[in-house]
């Protein structure tokens, strides 16, 4: 009788399975697997474990200044 190979799920359930196995972050996930970056956050971003050690993201190029009082304020002195 033929052999019957078992059938792998897709690179990105691959990825999901290992996360939740090993909880890889964003850079290990997309090295590994070959993800793009955003698949690899999607995978990290909805993971109920990871969920407590995430900081919302600010985005490239974000610099937060202060307007009310109690706020850091940033000047800049040249």
């Amino acid at each position: 009788s033929p052999v019957e190979l078992a059938k792998l799920p897709l690179v990105f359930e691959q990825a999901k399975i290992s996360h939740a196995m090993f909880y890889q972050k964003v850079p290990a996930l997309v090295r590994m697997f070959r993800l793009s970056w955003a698949q690899a956050r999607a995978i990290v971003a909805t993971c109920p474990s990871c969920q407590t050690y995430q900081l919302p993201s600010l985005g490239s190029g974000v610099n937060l200044k202060g307007v009310n009082s109690g706020e850091v304020w940033q000047m800049d002195i040249t």
